[in-house]
């Protein structure tokens, strides 16, 4: 009996992610069948990426772009994630702070982040405060909406009756305002930092000389197919090691109430 439980115990623990495994072996089925259909040249297959991957790492490129593609990256979210939340809190609370700064959120919001790109240049030319800057103007917005809602969504009943029994205000905190917060907060993490990472990219490949999209840009100028995939596979693969071994152990850490539902 001890054995069978054993042999079942690795599947139970891949029971759920398995619907993230399914999708990621029909998107690679599918990949390797665009790469036979079109061929090397335009599609590089999910092998000649791996290739073109280890390449990278053996040569250094890789190291050090994703060194710097993650320095800007972590400098400006972790602005952006402070800024927003503060403000947005702010906004939550007071009605009419919330209506002076929501055209200056909605217009950040509209703003294409190419045009942030074309202005930091203007204004600190090329390095690494084009990135940095055009990071944290494009994802602040999402850290803001998110504070906002869970202010202005808490529920007055849990706060009457807690007023009621004279709860403590460190119980308040703990127990009340902070899980609603996160309960909002972490959705707009992992909304904004898919954002931050495209747009990370694309500041580089069109400013700056090192980084993840500098490279990519390279790659693109010598017509290296294999490479391209490579660095946008890398990106995938930081994107998804962000959410699910940054994210998502945080959220289950900070929000017990959720590990019944995982």
């Amino acid at each position: 009996m001890n054995l069978t439980l054993w042999s079942k115990k690795p599947l139970y623990h891949l029971k759920p992610i398995l619907p993230e495994l399914v999708g990621l072996a029909i998107f690679l089925i599918l990949w390797q069948l665009g790469a036979m259909q079109y061929g090397s040249i335009v599609l590089p297959s999910p092998r000649e990426t791996g290739i073109a991957i280890g390449r990278l790492a053996t040569t250094g490129q890789l190291g050090d772009a994703l060194l710097t593609t993650s320095f800007h990256l972590l400098a400006a979210f972790t602005i952006a994630v402070l800024l927003g939340i503060f403000l947005g809190i702010i906004a939550g609370i007071k009605l009419w702070f919330k209506k002076a700064i929501s055209p200056i959120i909605s217009a950040l919001q509209g703003i294409p982040p190419i045009a942030w790109i074309v202005l930091a240049l203007l204004w600190f030319g090329t390095g690494n405060a084009v990135p940095i800057f055009t990071i944290t103007v494009a994802t602040l917005p999402i850290m803001f909406i998110g504070a906002v809602e869970a202010i202005q969504t808490f529920p007055t009943p849990l706060l009457e009756m807690a007023s009621l029994f004279r709860t403590p205000q460190n119980v308040l905190l703990t127990d009340l305002y902070f899980p609603h917060l996160l309960s909002y907060i972490f959705p707009s993490l992992v909304a904004g930092l898919g954002l931050a990472w495209r747009v990370a990219v694309m500041a580089e490949l069109l400013s700056s000389e090192t980084g993840i999209g500098a490279e990519l840009n390279l790659a693109r100028i010598n017509l290296d197919t294999d490479e391209v995939m490579a660095w946008i596979a890398i990106v995938v693969v930081s994107i998804w090691i962000g959410e699910y071994l940054i994210l998502r152990p945080l959220r289950y850490l900070l929000e017990p109430w959720r590990r019944t539902e995982t």
